[in-house]
């Protein structure tokens, strides 16, 4: 009987799955809290780049001009003082509020923590204020856009 092999690197005890994962939440100056109720997250950077051709060249270049950092979330629709409402009280006092997210996966293997921080995200595109759909979990799809660059507060080794 042969034996796997296991590449070269590879542990699969510290393979991360999104059970491993949590999403915090803070709003305004508030600390972030575990968001429980957060069925998926990701954040996403997208780069801006402009192209440049010289005269006399067929290859167009990517110039950079910035990036933009996503954050999107799909929330269960559990509890509301958390995401919502502070969204609606400040949209009636006539204001948009900021939330600050910290994501983050846990090795179940060593326990070792990644950690990274988006500061600064205001609500961007739609929001599922309410939505239904008979026999389905009811839940809420969030999009933000981060006004700081994320930061990673921890990392694995």
């Amino acid at each position: 009987m042969s034996q796997a092999i296991i590449p070269e690197g590879l542990d699969p005890r510290k393979v991360i799955t999104g059970k491993d994962g949590l999403l915090l939440v803070g709003v305004g100056d508030n600390t972030p809290i575990p968001l429980a109720n957060c069925n998926t997250f990701k954040i996403t950077p997208s780069f801006n780049n402009t192209d440049l051709q010289p005269v006399g060249s067929i290859l167009s270049y990517g110039i950079p001009t910035g990036v933009t950092v996503a954050l999107s979330m799909t929330e269960i629709v559990i509890r509301d003082d958390l995401m919502i409402q502070p969204l609606l009280d400040a949209l009636l006092a006539g204001q948009i509020p900021w939330y600050d997210f910290q994501g983050k996966y846990t090795r179940p293997y060593d326990g070792q923590e990644e950690r990274v921080i988006a500061n600064y995200c205001i609500p961007d595109g739609d929001i599922d204020l309410m939505s239904l759909s008979p026999g389905d979990i009811v839940t809420r799809e969030w999009k933000f856009r981060c006004n700081s660059i994320p930061k990673y507060q921890s990392l694995f080794s």
